[in-house]
């Protein structure tokens, strides 16, 4: 994997664990309600974590098979390699869940709730690159314009705005 693509698994692993945190301080916060709804604590924050460790292994998994996929430079092999890759990853996911959501330690729901952090974790990735992982000296927007440039070519609309 390249440096700049383990960089943003990192910058989402990062997103992903923050929504995770705050699912499990919210759980602590309203954990009397949790458990008149029949939600005992201990096997949400363990669902939780476990949602978490998958969303990390998925992250993962689709970081190599995209760049592997970008590195054929062939569509074709691209498409059909992300599909069947997407598949795999969703019923291995789904086996897991069952295995391990039918034991009374670990609440499925919660493990399902958890694994909706990949998504956290892209929406809070730029916030999280921004605050964590700016180069010294730079502008918070100066990375992202040049690194537009940089992967798709220093065009007048390579950063979004027109110059007239």
């Amino acid at each position: 994997m390249s440096s700049h693509l383990k960089r943003l698994v990192l910058e989402m692993s990062v997103g992903m664990f923050a929504y995770v945190l705050f699912l499990g301080v919210l759980a602590l916060i309203f954990r009397n309600s949790l458990a008149g709804a029949g939600f005992l604590l201990n096997p949400v924050l363990v669902g939780l974590f476990l949602g978490f460790l998958a969303d990390a292994a998925m992250l993962a998994h689709m970081a190599v098979v995209t760049e592997r996929a970008a590195e054929s430079r062939d569509e074709s092999y691209a498409n059909k390699t992300t599909m069947i890759q997407s598949a795999i990853r969703r019923v291995v996911f789904i086996v897991v869940l069952v295995i391990l959501g039918s034991r009374p330690q670990i609440d499925a729901v919660a493990m399902i709730i958890g694994a909706l952090g990949l998504k956290a974790g892209a929406l809070l990735q730029p916030i999280v690159h921004r605050t964590f992982f700016r180069e010294d000296g730079q502008r918070p927007e100066e990375g992202t314009i040049e690194e537009r440039r940089t992967v798709y070519g220093n065009d007048e609309n390579s950063d979004g705005g027109s110059r007239a």
